[in-house]
């Protein structure tokens, strides 16, 4: 099967998807129905009722293990698994890494409109891939699985939710104090010396003008980079990232600014067929430039973590999936990137520059 005619059937399954997404939704917590004529017990029975059903649902969800991805704030997807405990949501990479999240936070609002803000909620349903994916808003990222489990039910805000300990999220520590200019310099100058910047040179040249530090206009804009292309100049601001991968995923996008301010007509011609971002949250959203750039920042990534073909072929096509779900166009600059010179001696050269990535055995 051609990649045109799967990427097709892709975009007919998404439409379909779309069109059920009311369906398939989880629906909110319900009211207990009581109707006087025909009611054999009392309310006293009733509400224990209720309080036993909310006990039964949160000792169903604590403890649950859903495996997915989780794509940290903007950043590419990690493989691992999300356990439901007493005090929050663990996630845990395949390779080790843990992030912790609370379930709810602390009341807020005045007295009788007070509430607690859920650390996650279902963002949409997406029929990309071969099953829907679930794709959650965890903190300042998602969580994408096709098998969400009694995740669904502590996205709806089940009451037993209410009756946990306030907890306040605490920021992430950035990369670098935004007052300690003398570090705010040597990290950004640091990167763009690194063999993970050479090897983006060797794909999208390296800008003539040294590197430079985000404007107050630019901070005040939420901007983490910014590539100028009238001065062939890069601008970073390291004390808005929260670690390294962030000031790389940074780099690779503007870089590919670079790539887009010389060759219009080629990436024009790459992107022929790419439908939007679908997540209004994520980086890109409505804007084409700015998802070009994502795309090539994933594409970079992705080639980066799968370089040394650790994983099986399989997993890492199931993983360009789900790069493609939450950035469609990353597919097309893979298999653009891997015919470079650099990727040559890629562990997934040959499947992805023949266009057979498309038709490989999936897992998971």
């Amino acid at each position: 099967m051609s990649s045109r005619t799967t990427f097709a059937g892709r975009l007919l399954l998404v439409a379909t998807v779309a069109a059920i997404a009311g369906a398939l939704a989880p629906a909110g917590p319900r009211a207990v129905g009581y109707s006087a004529a025909k009611a054999t017990r009392s309310r006293d029975t009733l509400r224990v009722r209720m309080v036993e059903r909310a006990s039964r649902g949160r000792a169903l969800a604590r403890g649950a293990v859903v495996h997915g991805y989780l794509s940290p704030r903007g950043l590419p997807p990690v493989k691992g698994r999300v356990t439901v405990t007493a005090s929050g949501l663990v996630f845990r990479s395949a390779d080790g890494f843990t992030s912790r999240f609370p379930l709810v936070g602390p009341l807020r609002g005045p007295v009788g409109r007070r509430w607690r803000a859920t650390t996650i909620s279902l963002a949409y349903i997406d029929g990309t891939n071969r099953r829907p994916a679930y794709v959650f808003r965890v903190d300042a990222g998602v969580f994408e699985t096709d098998l969400p489990g009694h995740l669904l039910e502590v996205a709806a805000h089940p009451p037993w939710l209410d009756s946990l300990a306030p907890t306040e999220w605490a920021p992430d520590p950035t990369l670098v104090s935004p007052t300690d200019t003398a570090a705010l310099w040597a990290t950004a100058q640091s990167i763009m010396a690194t063999s993970y910047a050479d090897s983006l040179y060797s794909l999208f040249g390296a800008p003539r003008a040294p590197v430079g530090l985000i404007s107050r206009r630019g901070r005040a804009a939420g901007r983490l980079g910014e590539y100028i292309g009238s001065r062939d100049s890069l601008a970073l601001d390291p004390a808005r990232m929260t670690g390294t991968s962030q000031l790389r995923h940074t780099l690779a996008h503007e870089l590919g600014h670079r790539w887009q301010a010389r060759s219009r007509a080629q990436l024009q011609a790459l992107w022929t067929g790419i439908p939007p971002i679908r997540d209004p949250k994520r980086y890109g959203y409505g804007n084409v430039s700015e998802h070009q750039a994502e795309a090539i920042a994933f594409a970079i990534n992705f080639l980066q973590t799968t370089a040394r073909g650790s994983e099986p072929v399989a997993s890492s096509v199931t993983l360009l999936d789900h790069y493609e779900l939450l950035v469609p166009g990353t597919r097309i600059m893979v298999r653009y990137l891997a015919l470079q010179p650099i990727y040559r001696r890629h562990s997934l050269a040959g499947l992805l520059t023949t266009g057979r990535i498309d038709s490989s055995p999936r897992s998971e």
